[in-house]
């Protein structure tokens, strides 16, 4: 079959596909560009069944590059913009690379990397061996104006925390993206005029299925660089925006903003994903008259797997609600036996939504229907109308305004420190954020700073991952075992300081049962998602 982009330029080229900084570009126009894209990096030496890895933030060129893979025949890395060079080697290396697409602001990291493929930078900065993109050629572009695909070849490598606490690259195919579009459209609905505002980075599932959703339902995307919570309120109230994915923390900043008076008027849904909404916080946007639809979902299943539309919000709040036509949810004990509704257990996810696998593993072993299952490590329950409680996320995840951090990998690097004997890391609640990182440290070096050991991490670490809250203890709480203390950890950090300044952290919570009856110590925590 045609790519998405070139059929859907043959049935409506004069249609609005994308606005970006104020520019708007139909299909047709969009399709252009797209072709002139794919023909440079073709020149760059880009090679069908090769894999092409992307650092950039939201622009222009992301979406081109999302669209050219078709044409190109290459799986894309979609490469977290926030994350060091040490993080970036190892995922580059996993995916095999063998062009980077960098720009201005990017460069510098991708200019640090060992062992970095050949880079094409697609703004004008001259830094050789770094080709640029305008002085490619594009005499080609002929042959790019459309491309071929099939459901299941491979569209992109999508890094995402496994259980071991590593990055690990999940391969999603074209059809996973179809069947996620086609169910988050029978859910939500579609209408001609729809347009859809992407604040979220394109590395993420949430913010890239939105232009591949968009594309096969003909309709506009608002593609936004950053999160900036007055000029996207102003745009809310200006433009015919309809459609807004959006992580809890970004909601609750516009609704600290918002005039409970106006609500948008064309605004007909806010997805709420990428971290647990509190039920309080869809309850103040209903109050306030934004329609909230509070979403489960995950990198592994292309994004949405269940959703509540805003009446299912109002009646059940803290509830995901069911499935999306197509997934497939199930509840099951450590035996794997399905649980009874209201009892607790591991949520595990089927359907044609799957990832084939993640890299270097064995692919999903499938039915003979084509599905397969997937377990998330996330504990919830069915309720008797079928509808989805998230109770908590994996294991000792923490998930910090949408971005998920994994304790073992700060650990390690303040570990690192020659003052750190001993480190834990634990997620500590936030009103803002959700969650923000604490640590509880053991010193070798009494008299270090703890600004000393944070801008050591600095180095390593992506900024989202540092810990914000850090306590200095004699000996880390552990079991007679030797196991930590989760609850320990959490009492400590609820009189944690915070560099310098002193500052107090908020309080832990308590620590949570896996597996029980509903009404017994793991209380809900409303809807927690990877993707939307």
């Amino acid at each position: 079959m045609h790519d998405w982009l070139a059929a859907q330029t043959m049935a409506r080229p004069d249609g609005v596909a994308l606005v970006i900084d104020d520019t708007t570009f139909t299909f047709r126009a969009l399709n252009e560009r797209v072709a002139g894209f794919a023909a440079r990096l073709a020149a760059a030496g880009t090679q069908r069944g090769g894999v092409l890895g992307i650092l950039l933030p939201n622009r222009l060129e992301a979406a081109l590059a999302v669209y050219a893979a078709a044409r190109l025949g290459v799986t894309l890395a979609l490469l977290n913009t926030r994350l060091t060079p040490a993080e970036l080697d190892g995922q580059i290396a996993r995916a095999a690379c063998s062009l980077l697409v960098c720009d201005s602001e990017t460069l510098g990291v991708a200019l640090e990397l060992n062992g970095a493929p050949p880079m094409v930078c697609v703004d004008p900065v001259d830094r050789p061996p770094v080709i640029r993109l305008d002085q490619l050629p594009a005499d080609t572009v002929e042959n790019y104006r459309a491309g071929t695909i099939t459901l299941d070849d491979p569209f992109a490598i999508m890094f995402t925390s496994g259980t071991s606490g590593t990055p690990r690259g999940a391969l999603l195919t074209y059809g996973a993206i179809f069947a996620s579009a086609m169910g988050s459209a029978y859910r939500i609905g579609v209408l001609p005029h729809d347009r859809w505002l992407c604040v979220l980075p394109l590395y993420h599932v949430g913010g890239v299925s939105i232009l591949l959703r968009s594309c096969l339902y003909g309709t506009a995307v608002d593609l936004w660089r950053r999160f900036e919570p007055d000029a996207i309120l102003q745009r809310l109230y200006a433009a015919p925006v309809t459609l807004i994915s959006l992580v809890p923390t970004m909601l609750y900043r516009l609704l600290e903003r918002h005039d409970p008076a106006t609500p948008p008027c064309a605004l007909r849904l806010a997805l709420l994903g990428g971290a647990a909404t509190p039920p309080d916080l869809a309850e103040r946007a209903a109050h306030l008259g934004w329609p909230v639809a509070t979403t489960y979902g995950l990198t592994e299943a292309a994004s949405q797997v269940a959703t509540a539309l805003p009446e299912d919000v109002r009646r059940k709040p803290g509830s995901v609600g069911k499935p999306l036509i197509f997934s497939q949810v199930r509840v099951v004990d450590e035996s794997g036996r399905d649980q009874a509704p209201g009892m607790y257990g591991e949520i595990i996810v089927g359907g044609p939504t799957l990832m084939q696998g993640y890299l270097g593993d064995m692919p999903l072993e499938r039915a003979p229907d084509g599905d397969a299952w997937f377990a998330t490590g996330d504990i919830g329950y069915l309720d008797a109308d079928g509808d989805l409680w998230v109770v908590q996320r994996r294991s000792d995840l923490i998930i910090s305004g949408g971005e998920n951090i994994y304790p073992s990998e700060i650990e390690q690097v303040v570990r690192a420190h020659p003052a750190v004997a001993d480190a834990a890391v634990i997620g500590v609640p936030s009103p803002e954020w959700g969650q923000q990182v604490g640590a509880v440290l053991v010193l070798r070096d009494a008299t270090v700073h703890i600004d000393d050991i944070l801008a050591f991490c600095r180095t390593r670490l992506a900024g989202y991952k540092l810990p914000r809250i850090v306590r200095v203890v004699d000996e880390l709480p552990r079991t007679a075992s030797g196991k930590l203390q989760r609850a320990g950890l959490r009492e400590l950090l609820g009189e944690g300081e915070t560099g310098r300044q002193g500052e107090r952290g908020g309080g832990g919570d308590r620590e949570r049962g896996r597996y029980g009856d509903k009404n017994n110590n793991a209380p809900r925590t409303g809807s927690l998602q990877e993707g939307i």
